[in-house]
């Protein structure tokens, strides 16, 4: 059995008056919500940010496809890949997008960058 010194931290760390709570042990009541992306995904990927038809930039990072309107400088976002993306392509319009992924299985998004809705997943 291997030693394990951060245990007598661990265990000497609780104050003696400490009295656990009943909810402890319970999920907080919170959620979380992606605001604003700042970052872009260039050490391993390259010609993956494009301007849409309406103007606005899009491009990825991590597992985040991203929309930026650079008047309001507010983005919009679509997070339905399970792993990083590594690749986009925008149709001639420039109104849809598609998204590859890397991984054991790699998914393919193709999606609406207007309303960010996704259309097919290959």
């Amino acid at each position: 059995m291997a030693v394990k010194p951060w245990m007598g931290v661990v265990k000497n760390s609780v104050p003696t008056n400490y009295k656990p709570n009943k909810r402890d042990t319970e999920a907080p009541d919170a959620s979380l919500q992606l605001e604003y992306v700042h970052g872009y995904r260039c050490h391993d990927a390259r010609n993956n940010l494009r301007y849409t038809s309406t103007g606005e930039v899009v491009y990825h990072a991590a597992a985040a496809c991203i929309v930026l309107n650079q008047k309001t400088n507010t983005q919009r976002f679509l997070i339905q890949h399970t792993d990083d993306i590594h690749c986009l392509a925008l149709d001639p319009t420039g109104k849809f997008c598609a998204t590859g992924e890397i991984g054991p299985k790699p998914l393919i998004l193709v999606w609406n960058n207007e309303t960010m809705e996704c259309i097919a997943r290959i």
